[in-house]
C-alpha cells in the first residue's frame, strides 16, 4: 500500500511527446510545442526579437539546442515522467562581454572610417544604423569566439488527460527551453 507507483509497460504516446515537443522547440514552432503542454501557454517567444542582434542570438540559441533520453520513462505519484539532458548555446556565454566587445569594435571603426558621414549624423552623434551595425558583427564575433553550450537536466512530467499525455511545464523545463529568458 505504501510503495511508489510502478509503470509496467511504456507508454508509447508518453515517449512522443517528449520528442514532438523538442522538435516543435528545435523549428521554433511555439504554437505546436505550447499544443502539447498542459493549459496551453502562450509563451510569447515565437514573436521574432526586434533587433536583428537579439534574432541573431536567438536563432543561435535554437540552432544550437540537441537533447537526449536519459533513462527511461518511470511512474509518478500525477503520471509518467522522462528525464532528458537539452544542451544548448548558453546566451549569457554571448551576452558576457558583448557590452566591452561592441565599444571595442565601435573605436575601431571609427578610427577607420574614411567618411565622418558614415558614422556621425548632422547632430555629430552617432547614426543609428551605424551603431547598430557595429553592435550586430560584435554579436556574430561573439557567437564565433565566446559562445559555449551547457548541459541542462530537466524532468519532464506528463499527466493523462481528456486521452492525451499532456507536459506539465514547469520552471525549469520552460528555462532549458528558452535559454533562461522564461522561468
Amino acid at each position: 500500500l505504501n510503495a511508489g507507483p510502478i509503470m509496467l509497460d511504456q507508454p508509447e504516446a508518453a515517449a512522443q511527446q517528449v520528442d514532438l515537443l523538442m522538435d516543435a522547440v528545435s523549428h521554433k514552432d511555439f504554437a505546436a510545442a505550447s499544443a502539447l503542454i498542459y493549459g496551453n501557454p502562450d509563451f510569447g517567444v515565437d514573436r521574432e526579437p526586434e533587433e536583428e542582434v537579439g534574432k541573431l542570438i536567438w536563432d543561435a540559441f535554437l540552432s544550437s539546442m540537441t537533447y537526449r533520453l536519459d533513462g527511461e520513462l518511470y511512474a509518478t505519484d500525477s503520471g509518467v515522467a522522462q528525464n532528458i539532458v537539452i544542451t544548448a548555446l548558453d546566451i549569457s556565454s554571448v551576452t558576457a562581454n558583448l557590452k566591452a566587445r561592441s565599444t571595442a569594435l565601435l573605436e575601431k571603426r571609427v578610427a577607420e572610417a574614411d567618411d565622418p558621414h558614415e558614422v556621425y549624423d548632422e547632430n555629430n552623434e552617432y547614426r543609428e544604423s551605424f551603431v547598430m551595425q557595429v553592435l550586430y558583427d560584435a554579436a556574430k564575433d561573439a557567437l564565433k569566439e565566446d559562445a559555449v553550450t551547457v548541459d541542462r537536466n530537466v524532468t519532464v512530467n506528463m499527466i493523462w488527460e481528456d486521452g492525451l499525455w499532456m507536459i506539465i511545464a514547469d520552471s525549469q523545463l520552460l528555462s532549458a527551453i528558452s535559454g533562461g529568458i522564461l522561468k
